[in-house]
């Protein structure tokens, strides 16, 4: 569920307060807990408990509509890395405690062995998932299993190097960040099942190990009040040196510090690791469950007070490719390319791509034919590997259709496919794309594209495109084109890049600049 387009956008202020807050927790919990009497394995391992944190206020960034304001992407972003960095220190604990290597031998060990696993869990099973959901698993009980196959093989792999495999199923997750958008129907079922099952037998495994008798010893008590302030204290002070650096608001420094001071899932598994190789014993283990309830409260009651005083962020900031509205009717052609693009931009903001099939109510066999069209869109959309979730929009009319379905899905993208150019007959009534975008409030655009795959692609701007008033059209056309670019780099003109970079636009790194005095029509048959 890692927002990685946040995570990019903000990373300079996710890196920082991923590795603020996962040092100044973690140098405290090792210097009290060496204090206190532990080795100095014990010490290291129960301080790196305090580097990470678990998002259990997510829902409520997401209720209050956070997860892209700065401070909220940034502990997104800085999840991934405070998880990392626990899990780092884990497996180098774990692998001095099991292995015969040491020192710089295990050091290295230990880069050789996450060299392979990133090469599995981020290049190679997404290339072997994106494959398999575009030929054999077209059904979506096959794609969840072959998720299941995803996190299993990634753990067995990191286990195999001598990793937890904790940190493997973590990498795949990220490896499969945008083959499974938030909203689809694949996303649920991973959402369900490990919440209905994963989540609730670790906690059960973790709970068979809580002895009350223990917990209210008074040392275990000390000890569990010892580390709640090494967690609260270290995790307020990374919040507060977050917001000096970066000019944070009160507001979003107490969300920082609010959201990272929970503990869950990679505290427990590192407690039950270290509790299974001796380094401590049950004494730690009921502490630990203290500071996690402490640290609960804290995030359940502090995040919505922080969160209803942030402002929201802009609805302009929303990307386009969060919930692509394919709408059709009838034998539209060139859908598959439609639906092929729609993919593109959807994946590049990890969103959803949305087929529509419109019926019209008072045509006979209008409903008939759309249940026929919605299973072909459906083949097609699983030959093209994409999850998406079509459905019927039956109503008056093909524009009132499409309208009400962008309102009902929230659309932040419509596209419409090109009929063909339009008689002279018609030239004094709006066509179905005018009249649209007339009505909507999100982007409209029109797409002619062949049946083959894009290998090329070019934006012609002209200088009227840069005039103001077109500005967020031209972003629009800009964020569809380095979509749909692929392999080769986006040939752009004919106007220069130096009133590109003028205007403000934000073009890939792959960008071929063909600058010429001629129109938009002769630049195309030139270029193309």
């Amino acid at each position: 569920q890692m927002d990685l387009e946040a995570f990019r956008r903000y990373w300079r202020i996710s890196g920082g307060f991923g590795l603020i807050t996962s040092v100044i927790p973690f140098a405290l919990g090792t210097l009290i807990t060496l204090q206190l009497g532990y080795s100095l394995k014990a010490a290291i391992l129960i301080g790196s408990f305090w580097a990470s944190f678990t998002l259990i206020a997510y829902p409520v960034l997401k209720q209050f509509e956070l997860t892209k304001n700065r401070a909220g992407a940034a502990t997104l972003g800085a999840s991934a890395i405070t998880d990392t960095i626990s899990l780092l220190v884990l497996a180098l604990i774990a692998g001095s405690e099991t292995g015969d290597q040491s020192g710089a031998r295990l050091v290295l060990m230990i880069v050789m062995g996450l060299a392979i696993l990133g090469l599995w869990c981020l290049i190679l099973l997404p290339w072997i998932t994106r494959w398999f959901f575009s030929t054999l698993g077209r059904g979506r009980i096959l794609r969840f299993m072959l998720i299941l196959v995803g996190l299993t093989s990634s753990a067995v792999v990191a286990e195999i190097l001598g990793i937890e495999p904790l940190l493997g199923a973590f990498l795949a997750g990220l490896g499969l960040n945008h083959l499974v958008p938030d909203e689809s129907a694949l996303m649920e079922r991973v959402d369900f099942f490990g919440n209905a099952l994963f989540i609730p037998a670790f906690l059960v495994s973790v709970g068979l190990m809580f002895d009350p008798a223990v917990m209210f010893k008074p040392s275990t008590v000390m000890l569990a009040l010892w580390l709640s302030v090494a967690l609260v204290v270290g995790k307020a002070a990374a919040a507060w040196l977050t917001g000096r650096v970066f000019r944070l608001t009160r507001a979003e420094i107490g969300l920082l510090f609010s959201v990272s001071v929970a503990q869950a899932a990679a505290t427990l598994a590192a407690t039950v690791i270290g509790l299974e190789l001796g380094l401590y014993g049950e004494e730690v283990v009921n502490a630990v469950m203290g500071v996690i309830v402490v640290s609960m409260l804290i995030t359940s009651l502090g995040t919505p007070k922080f969160a209803e005083r942030i402002e929201k962020p802009d609805v302009g900031e929303r990307r386009l490719g969060e919930v692509v509205l394919v709408p059709t009717h009838g034998q539209s052609s060139g859908l598959p390319g439609r639906l092929r693009l729609a993919g593109n931009i959807a994946e590049s903001s990890k969103g959803i791509v949305l087929p529509v099939v419109v019926a019209i109510s008072h045509k006979d066999q209008t409903l008939s034919d759309a249940k026929e069209r919605i299973d072909e869109i459906d083949d097609t959309l699983h030959a093209l590997g994409l999850e998406g979730d079509s459905r019927i929009r039956v109503d008056r009319t093909l524009v009132d259709g499409i309208r009400h379905a962008a309102l009902e899905n929230d659309a932040s993208l419509i596209l419409l496919g090109w009929q063909g150019p339009r008689p002279i007959t018609t030239y004094f009534v709006e066509s179905v794309a005018d009249e649209v975008s007339r009505l909507v409030e999100c982007p409209v655009a029109v797409a002619a594209i062949s049946e083959t795959p894009v290998e090329q692609v070019a934006l012609a701007i002209s200088k009227n495109d840069l005039n103001a008033s077109r500005l967020e059209s031209l972003k629009a056309a800009v964020s569809i084109a380095t979509s749909a670019t692929t392999h080769h780099p986006l040939i752009v003109g004919p106007v220069d890049s130096a009133q590109l970079a003028e205007a403000g636009l934000n073009l890939p790194e792959r960008t071929e600049y063909k600058p010429g005095e001629i129109g938009v029509i002769q630049w195309v048959e030139k270029t193309l």
